[in-house]
């Protein structure tokens, strides 16, 4: 009888100590909300039923281009591609991407190296022809980042151009001539170490001359030439914009520019 009543008294104890206990909070391993929206990271195999990108103002296919080194990226979805001054078009695979309201950013990679593009809605100018364009945009190749602009589409003429120029491969006429710092420098160009001498097809300075390669017209007195250059027992390749104001000549080399004045005779 004792032992009966024993047992009752411990099965009594067990549903005290259940009542007592309650349910655990689950643990599903989600962090907790902050507020703000970030960026989206799209990882270029996630599935579009498991991703959804927000609404950007920036479109997933456009060009950048980029001035002093001049580049140009056109973004499609996959793959960006990179064309420049001295070498082929790269198709480089899109590895991953970030998507927000006012901007989008693509990271892509080939056998070379790694190229991110940054652009956001923002109203833009063309360093170089002054033309407008619709969106801000950065290039980073391998580390070094450039600035330019974003267009869809095919950019409109910069002010004042009815239609695109073509490149060519010599340069203008009223580019051609004697220049120097000043009078005095063009009366005595023997003892000038300052003196530019600009030809149809090169460009001579103190000591080094380059052979134009390529030139493009920016508009009716500015033009973006390609040289290669041999002096002091070096060779290379530069891109320089070239610019004349009445008998002034700039010359901007790698976003240094510097100015000259027409020698006469």
């Amino acid at each position: 009888m004792q032992a009966h009543a024993e047992r009752w008294l411990l099965a009594g104890f067990a549903l005290v100590l259940a009542g007592c206990g309650g349910d655990a909070p689950a643990d599903n391993g989600a962090a907790p909300v902050v507020g703000g929206t970030p960026a989206v990271t799209v990882p270029v195999a996630a599935s579009p039923a498991n991703t959804v990108e927000p609404a950007s103002s920036v479109p997933d296919r456009l060009t950048v281009t980029t001035n002093e080194p001049f580049y140009s990226v056109r973004v499609d979805p996959d793959q960006l591609v990179l064309d420049g001054i001295g070498f082929a078009p790269r198709r480089m695979p899109v590895l991953g991407r970030e998507v927000r309201a006012t901007g989008r950013r693509w990271r892509a990679r080939d056998g070379r190296g790694e190229l991110i593009v940054e652009v956001e809605r923002a109203d833009c100018e063309d360093d170089m022809s002054g033309a407008p364009r619709d969106f801000t945009a950065t290039l980073t190749l391998d580390g070094r980042t450039v600035r330019g602009c974003g267009f869809v589409g095919t950019p409109a003429p910069p002010p004042g151009e009815a239609a695109p120029m073509v490149a060519a491969n010599t340069i203008p006429a009223r580019f051609v001539g004697r220049w120097n710092r000043d009078a005095a420098a063009c009366a005595r160009p023997a003892a000038s170490i300052d003196g530019v001498k600009v030809s149809p097809d090169e460009l001579w300075f103190h000591e080094s001359v380059g052979k134009v390669q390529r030139v493009e017209p920016l508009s009716d007195d500015r033009i973006r030439i390609t040289a290669a250059y041999d002096g002091e027992g070096e060779r290379w390749t530069s891109t320089q914009t070239l610019s004349v104001d009445g008998d002034r000549l700039t010359i901007v080399t790698e976003g240094r520019p510097f100015t000259r004045i027409r020698c006469k005779g």
